[in-house]
């Protein structure tokens, strides 16, 4: 066989394969939902880990009696979720997704997916997220630690009112899209560390911090990171010798060399101390 019938041989294949893939792509969807849900029964304490690589994503507040539920909507012919709950005094839930197609035949579906979790249950919560858009209203579940991996998309967390009990710990990996996390007073949380990534990134300490001390970790990507600090705290902005980001800060903070500092109004004020560790993009920060 000559080259050039193996070369016309070749293209031939590859233009149908290519139509072939582009006929499945643009295919309509075959839109199925899958619904569960749990009573509380006899758990005391949740632990959740969702991963969830497309569409769109709502975490919020289940009805009383619920322990959880889960609202799925999705294209069966590209996605099959997998759900693994485990019962018990300490139960778990485990929610992901498997794509039945990859690369080019997937194309972009997008999903629905709603999580609802009982407010009065001590949770411990991981959330991974791909080319996905997140809502996750947090207010007034009962957060001991949040994990949460950013992706491609945008993601905005939300505590709009105080917790009951202080967040033991967040821990946030941005990726290339925007995180927003807003009312991170309102959990006093003991420990929040971010590690930003290439998108921007948004932290809202505003919130009734009361008393309370909130330490930071900031690892800065190459992204922008914007600070909502309230005018009534105590707040220490400290960089380390090797950063090599731009801290912004108004001119009611004083520096000494990598250190910024503000005072609240009064005697006894929220306390906030963050720490900001190597990167090259931007520190924003703004009192309100």
């Amino acid at each position: 066989m000559n080259k050039k019938l193996c070369f016309g041989l070749a293209a031939l294949l590859f233009s149908t394969t290519l139509t072939a893939c582009n006929e499945i792509r643009n295919a309509e969807p075959d839109r199925v939902s899958l619904r569960e849900s749990r009573p509380v029964g006899n758990t005391k304490e949740l632990s959740v880990d969702i991963e969830y690589d497309i569409g769109k994503l709502e975490v919020t507040k289940a009805p009383a009696s619920d322990l959880f539920s889960v609202e799925f909507d999705y294209d069966r012919e590209r996605y099959e979720p997998e759900i693994d709950f485990t019962e018990g005094e300490k139960a778990t839930l485990r929610f992901s997704i498997d794509e039945k197609l990859s690369g080019l035949l997937n194309g972009n579906r997008d999903n629905d997916l709603v999580v609802r979790l009982n407010e009065n249950i001590p949770l411990d919560l991981e959330i991974s997220t791909g080319v996905a858009d997140g809502h996750l209203d947090l207010t007034g579940l009962e957060i001991r630690n949040l994990r949460l991996e950013g992706g491609v998309g945008r993601t905005e967390v939300a505590f709009d009112s105080a917790l009951a009990k202080p967040v033991s710990s967040i821990t946030v990996e941005s990726g290339v899209g925007e995180l927003i996390i807003r009312g991170l007073g309102n959990t006093r949380v003991q420990r929040l560390e971010v590690e930003g990534g290439v998108g921007r990134t948004e932290l809202d300490y505003t919130g009734e911090i009361g008393d309370a001390q909130i330490e930071s970790t900031i690892m800065v990507g190459v992204g922008q990171i914007r600070l909502l600090l309230p005018r009534n705290a105590d707040i220490e902005i400290q960089g380390d010798e090797n950063f090599l980001s731009n801290i912004n800060a108004p001119s009611s903070f004083s520096r000494q060399g990598q250190t910024y500092t503000h005072d609240g109004p009064d005697s006894v004020n929220p306390k906030i101390r963050i720490r900001v560790e190597s990167g090259v993009g931007g520190v924003m920060v703004e009192l309100i």
